[in-house]
């Protein structure tokens, strides 16, 4: 398995500092949710013509990939608005370009934006939204992944949608935290429901506080997520993708800084994967 962390856990980090630090500490890979001000991966300088080249020279002689592109395009209200769907099936067009001249594999999409799971979503407009985007980009090569959030975070939904989609360009992307901490679901059930699916791998910790019941997120091994479990089972049915840490510093200000978390995060999971 490789290991790489999300540009979610350094907002204020310059494209330069972020694959430098995970070049000195040895990540495999940085996953793309936004550099500095710019969250829109398509419009980060780095990726735009003029620097591209210069861009792809500087991976390669670095050694660390970009396994995946994480958009904040959101399906649940696919089919309610014609203009904001062309927009949303634009916008997958535009990652699915990126991702070819990138050389990467993986665009995240979400089925419901909410991290805690509330209110209806219709998995109907889901599954025509994520054919429309296939549709879209049936020229290229990139793979979309429906990740376990939200609603979604009922793996046996997010595998029925799919199921029922059937299109090799539509797989999975396992975040270990919300299946467990909202659907009480063992990591063992959740593998077991999504396996043929998983292609990428977030992990984060938490811990349940106060008598309001606040989740407040720590450290991996800090808090109470089963992630050795998690890896153990991964390792164990030979999957040799990433293990991604999400560390929310983007949303979350007052989470510990990068260079310590990114630090301790590769340091125990190289401890888990031994």
């Amino acid at each position: 398995m490789k290991i790489s962390y999300s540009t979610l856990g350094c907002p204020d980090w310059s494209f330069s500092e972020i694959f430098a630090t995970a070049k000195d500490l040895g990540y495999d890979g940085v996953e793309i949710r936004g550099i500095k001000k710019e969250l829109y991966a398509p419009d980060i300088p780095e990726f735009c013509d003029g620097k591209l080249e210069g861009t792809l020279a500087t991976l390669k002689r670095l050694k660390v990939n970009i396994p995946i592109l994480t958009t904040g395009i959101c399906v649940r209200d696919y089919g309610t608005d014609e203009a904001g769907d062309e927009a949303m099936r634009q916008d997958a067009e535009r990652y699915a370009v990126l991702a070819e001249k990138l050389g990467v594999k993986y665009i995240r999409i979400l089925g419901d934006k909410d991290i805690m799971p509330q209110g209806n979503v219709d998995d109907g407009r889901v599954e025509t939204a994520l054919r429309d985007f296939i549709e879209k980009t049936k020229d290229k090569g990139a793979v979309f992944l429906l990740e376990t959030n939200g609603v979604y975070g009922d793996t046996a939904r997010l595998a029925k949608i799919i199921a029922n989609v059937g299109n090799d360009r539509l797989q999975a992307l396992w975040d270990i935290h919300h299946p467990y901490r909202f659907f009480k679901e063992s990591i063992e059930e959740s593998y077991k429901n999504i396996e043929p699916f998983i292609r990428h791998v977030h992990v984060k910790d938490s811990v349940i506080t106060g008598s309001n019941r606040v989740v407040r997120y720590r450290m991996t091994g800090k808090g109470d997520i089963p992630v050795k479990e998690a890896v153990a089972i991964l390792k164990s049915n030979g999957y040799d993708g990433f293990l991604s840490l999400e560390w929310v510093k983007r949303w979350c200000a007052d989470l510990e800084e990068p260079g310590i978390v990114f630090v301790q995060y590769i340091n125990h999971m190289r401890r888990l994967l031994k």
